[in-house]
C-alpha cells in the first residue's frame, strides 16, 4: 500500500485544523443562538401556530368577512325607521282668504315658509329575501369556517413538520458527534501505537480523514438547524426550539379504519358540503322570488300649513303588498347562474372527497412504511454497535486492521443516522395521518 506523500499529510493536516477551528467556532456561537429560543413541546407549538400565526389569523379573517353576510341576511326582517325634516321658502304662498258662512279666518295652503317633517316606521312582514337568504347565508358561513379550519389543519402540519424536521437533525447530530468522539479517540490510539512502532502513519491519517468527514457532517447538520429554525418561528410566531426527540411525545393516534371514512372528516370536505348547501338554498331561494313581499308602514306628519285639517301633525296606517311580474328576466338569469354554481360546487365536493381520501391513503400508507423502516433501522443500529464493538476488540488483539475499524465505524454512524431520520419521520408520518383525517388539532393542539 503506497502511504501518503508529506505533502498529503500537510493537506489532510491543514483540512483538518479548519475544519476543527470551524467546529469550535459553531460549538462557540450555537449555544447563544439557542439561549435566545425558548424550548418548546410540540404541543406548545402547535397552540401558539394556532393562536399567532399569521397565515391562521388570515384564514380566520376572510371567515369572519363571510359570516357577516348571516347578519346581513336577517336585516330582511328587521324595521327600518327613517325621520326627515324639510324647509322650504316659496315666492308664491297660496292662502284660501275668509269667506263668510265657510271659513271664519284665511286658510294656509303653503306659507312663504313652511317647515315639514316624517317620521316612518316600516316593518317586514313577510319576503322571499327573509325566508330563504338566511340559510343560505349560514351556509356559505360554515363553508368559510370550515376552509379556515383546513388553513389551520396545513399551518399547524407545517408546523409540525418543521418541528420533528429539527427533532431529526438533532438526532443526526448526536450521531454525527458521537463518530466525532470516536474517530478522535482512534486518533489518540494511532498516536499511541505509532509511538510505540506496532503501527503505521495510515492509520492515523484515516482516524484523522474519520474526524474531518464527521466534522463536515456535524457542519452540514448544523446548517439545517439553521434553515430549519426560523421557519417554525415563522409558523409560531416566537423564537422557539424543539425538545430532544426521546423527550418528546406527539401523542397522535394510529390512522383509523377505513370503513369509518374518516376522509369524510377532513374540513376540505366538509367545507365543499357547506358549500353545496349553500348553492342549493340559492337555487331554492331563486325558485320562490315570485313570493310577494308584505310590510306594514307606520307613517307620522308634522306641516307647519294647519289648512283645512286644522292641525299641525297626522300619521298614516300602510300595508304595502308588492308582486314580481316580471322584472326583465334578471329572476331566471339569476336562477340559471346558481344552478350552473350548484353543479359546480358539487363537483368541487367529488374532487374534494377524491383527493382526500388519496391523501389519507397516502398517509397511511407512507406511515406503514416508515414503521417497518424504523423498525429495521433501530435494528441494523444495534447489530452495527454490537459489530463495531467486536472490530474494536479485534483491533486491540491485532486481528483486525485500522481500514476494518474505520469500516466499522462508518457503518454505526449509518445505521444510527438512519435510525434518528427514521424515528423523526414516522413521527412526520403520523401527524401527516392525522391532517388527512381532519384531526390534527384535536390531537396536538388541545
Amino acid at each position: 500500500m503506497q502511504l501518503p506523500t508529506p505533502r498529503m499529510q500537510g493537506a489532510i493536516a491543514s483540512a483538518g485544523a479548519l475544519l476543527l477551528l470551524a467546529g469550535a467556532a459553531s460549538a462557540q456561537t450555537q449555544p447563544l443562538a439557542q439561549r435566545r429560543r425558548r424550548v418548546v413541546s410540540l404541543k406548545e407549538a402547535l397552540q401558539l401556530a394556532a393562536q399567532k400565526g399569521p397565515d391562521v389569523a388570515a384564514a380566520r379573517a376572510q371567515a369572519a368577512v363571510v359570516s357577516v353576510g348571516v347578519e346581513r341576511a336577517y336585516t330582511a326582517w328587521k324595521p327600518d325607521l327613517v325621520a326627515t325634516g324639510t324647509f322650504d321658502h316659496t315666492s308664491a304662498p297660496q292662502e284660501i282668504p275668509a269667506i263668510p258662512g265657510l271659513f271664519s279666518q284665511p286658510v294656509t295652503i303653503l306659507a312663504a315658509n313652511s317647515r315639514f317633517g316624517t317620521l316612518q316606521l316600516t316593518q317586514p312582514l313577510f319576503s322571499p329575501q327573509g325566508l330563504f337568504l338566511p340559510g343560505v347565508a349560514k351556509s356559505a358561513a360554515d363553508a368559510a369556517s370550515k376552509a379556515a379550519d383546513e388553513a389551520r389543519e396545513q399551518v399547524l402540519l407545517g408546523v409540525a413538520r418543521a418541528y420533528l424536521g429539527l427533532q431529526g437533525v438533532e438526532g443526526l447530530l448526536g450521531a454525527a458527534r458521537d463518530a466525532e468522539r470516536v474517530a478522535l479517540r482512534r486518533e489518540e490510539d494511532a498516536k499511541a501505537r505509532i509511538a510505540a512502532g506496532t503501527d503505521v502513519e495510515i492509520a492515523l491519517l484515516r482516524a484523522q480523514t474519520d474526524t474531518a468527514q464527521a466534522r463536515v457532517q456535524i457542519a452540514g447538520l448544523e446548517g439545517q438547524r439553521a434553515s430549519l429554525l426560523p421557519s417554525l418561528e415563522a409558523f409560531t410566531g416566537e423564537a422557539v426550539a424543539p425538545e430532544p426527540l426521546i423527550a418528546a411525545s406527539s401523542g397522535v393516534r394510529g390512522p383509523a379504519e377505513e370503513a369509518t371514512q374518516p376522509w369524510e372528516r377532513t374540513f376540505s370536505v366538509q367545507s365543499a358540503i357547506a358549500q353545496v348547501r349553500a348553492g342549493q338554498g340559492s337555487v331554492q331561494y331563486d325558485n320562490f322570488l315570485w313570493l310577494p313581499s308584505v310590510a306594514g308602514v307606520a307613517k307620522g306628519n308634522y306641516n307647519s300649513n294647519t289648512g283645512f285639517a286644522k292641525t299641525n301633525t297626522t300619521y298614516d296606517l300602510i300595508v304595502n303588498v308588492s308582486i314580481p311580474l316580471y322584472d326583465r328576466g334578471i329572476r331566471y338569469a339569476q336562477l340559471h347562474e346558481d344552478q350552473a354554481r350548484l353543479q359546480q360546487a358539487v363537483a368541487n365536493l367529488a374532487a374534494s372527497r377524491a383527493r382526500a381520501r388519496a391523501n389519507w391513503e397516502g398517509a397511511r400508507a407512507n406511515l406503514m412504511a416508515s414503521e417497518v423502516t424504523l423498525d429495521q433501522a433501530v435494528l441494523q443500529a444495534r447489530l452495527a454497535t454490537r459489530a463495531q464493538e467486536q472490530v474494536e476488540v479485534s483491533y486491540r488483539a491485532g486481528v483486525a486492521t485500522s481500514l476494518d475499524l474505520t469500516d466499522a465505524d462508518n457503518k454505526r454512524f449509518a445505521a444510527a443516522s438512519a435510525a434518528a431520520q427514521a424515528r423523526a419521520t414516522v413521527e412526520v408520518r403520523r401527524t401527516e395521518v392525522a391532517a388527512a383525517e381532519g384531526r390534527l388539532f384535536d390531537d396536538l393542539g388541545r
